[in-house]
């Protein structure tokens, strides 16, 4: 069997981690030249090219990319290990990798990790913000926050809360289509829509009690929402969004709120991580921490 340089190893993650040389060999506190060699010895053993270097960028190459995924997990399981050596004192240390949805992670997660950071000195975190499915195993993240019905099975999820949502629309956009008060006349008004649920689940609490649904269309689609919030407020149409993201412009008059007798179903919101039979306790301890954080939040219904 072949015997790995355990530096190599970790100077390779490290190089597509940061996407550069000169700033794993920082973070390694090595020189550029030592990173350059274990890549090349690495590559050498392997007798692939990982890495595909060019003058402006460096990409991973097919085999990079399945080394990466399966040295990455090797990591994973040796920090397990070591947690599970030191589990009478829980130590709570390493790499935290967290992905959120953008608006929510930049707006309810990011405010709260100066707090978390100081009770685990310890501890580094990574956030990473963005409004996809992340495929935690393949990328590496310890711990998703998601909201809404969840469709992966594979994973491990912990009830963190739900989040109210508000139907809204703009003070000009109501003067100039009326306002509608009965489910039946949103089929008539342009709706703007967030991409990563269906039509269907998006407005199904309106017709809860409906014998005839009428078929929606959207004049806009976006999977971010604060793209939906600016053209909300532009007047382009009628949206449905997390409270946090518009009480600041109802409060202003820049939205206004519709059908108030009528409210969306509240989003649950998860703290998902892949299922494995060992929780390392970094995640244990952020996932209690949400908990904790938004229990205290009374924007948030818990």
């Amino acid at each position: 069997m072949k015997e790995y340089d355990f530096s190599a190893l970790r100077s390779f993650i490290t190089v597509v981690e940061t996407g550069s040389f000169a700033k794993a060999a920082e973070q390694l506190d090595v020189s550029t030249a030592a990173i350059s060699r274990r890549i090349a010895a690495l590559e050498g053993l392997l007798g692939s090219q990982l890495i595909a270097r060019t003058t402006r960028r460096l990409d991973l190459t097919d085999a990079g990319k399945l080394f990466y995924e399966d040295t990455l997990n090797i990591f994973q399981m040796l920090d397990e290990a070591d947690e599970r050596v030191r589990v009478g004192r829980e130590t709570v240390k390493g790499i935290l990798r967290i992905a959120t949805p953008l608006s929510f992670g930049y707006e309810k997660v990011a405010p709260l990790l100066p707090k978390f950071m100081k009770q685990y000195p310890a501890l580094k975190v990574t956030l990473r913000l963005e409004d996809r499915l992340t495929d935690l195993q393949a990328e590496g993240i310890d711990v998703a926050v998601r909201i809404g019905a969840l469709a992966d099975s594979s994973l491990v999820a912990t009830k963190i809360t739900s989040i109210a949502k508000i139907c809204c629309a703009s003070p000009d956009y109501l003067r100039l289509h009326g306002r509608p008060t009965q489910p039946n006349e949103i089929a008539a008004h342009h709706l703007l829509h967030y991409s990563n649920i269906s039509m269907k689940d998006e407005w199904s609490w309106l017709f809860e009690h409906s014998t005839a649904v009428p078929d929606l269309d959207y004049t806009f689609a976006a999977n971010n929402a604060e793209a939906l919030r600016a053209m909300t407020m532009q007047g382009v149409g009628i949206t449905v969004l997390p409270e946090f993201t518009v009480e600041d412009a109802i409060k202003t008059g820049s939205l206004e709120q519709i059908f108030k007798d009528f409210s969306p179903t509240p989003s649950p919101l998860y703290a998902v991580r892949p299922s494995r039979q060992f929780t390392p306790a970094r995640v244990r301890a952020f996932i209690a921490f949400l908990q904790q954080s938004f229990m205290d939040d009374p924007k948030l219904e818990t």
